[in-house]
């Protein structure tokens, strides 16, 4: 049930989640539900959806060793392409969302900061595997996530996938080049 709710608080758009009663209506579950997996209350679940968003893309990230670094770019790039037209365009990065939170719930903000540079962690190793300086890798790895994250927004203002399709074929020559380049 707890993770179910924080799935449905992942899904709800961050601009409308004010007070925890826009996740139970979001959600259906009683209300008593809600305090009980959640006794922290509205940041508790707002970190637990964040964390179970980071999870999600982590996990693409961590089980995907057998496709190049830009293979793996191309794929997050197609969950998010699916997320954001499956969805109209309401949905973006629920993690973003949490870290721009920074004023009035700074533990989600830590929690969103931690699974940024997890992100960028996974990547890193990634290319670092495929023989990319330490280095170099990071920085890329920096600009892969914070592309990525920018080109959702994008997709959610003009309500199109293109900058996102742009932004994962010129990631994705980055990759291809800083592996070859060995």
């Amino acid at each position: 049930m707890a993770e179910r709710l924080a799935r449905r608080a992942t899904l709800t758009p961050a601009e409308t989640v004010r007070e925890i009663g826009d996740v139970i209506t979001a959600s259906a579950a009683p209300r008593g539900s809600i305090y009980h997996h959640f006794p922290g209350g509205k940041t508790q679940l707002m970190t637990e959806a964040v964390r179970y968003a980071g999870d999600f893309i982590a996990e693409r990230l961590a089980r995907r060793a057998t496709l190049t670094p830009a293979e793996t770019v191309r794929e997050i790039g197609d969950v998010w392409r699916r997320m954001l037209v499956n969805t109209d365009y309401q949905f973006g990065c629920p993690v973003i969302a949490g870290g721009l939170a920074r004023r009035g719930e700074p533990e989600v903000a830590d929690a969103a900061a931690e699974i940024l540079r997890r992100w960028a962690d996974l990547i890193t190793a990634r290319l670092v595997v495929d023989g990319v300086d330490s280095e170099r890798a990071d920085s890329l790895a920096n600009l892969v996530v914070a592309a990525i994250e920018g080109a959702v927004a994008l997709c959610q203002t003009q309500r199109s996938v293109e900058p996102l399709d742009r932004v994962i074929t010129e990631l994705a020559a980055l990759c291809d080049a800083a592996v070859y380049r060995q």
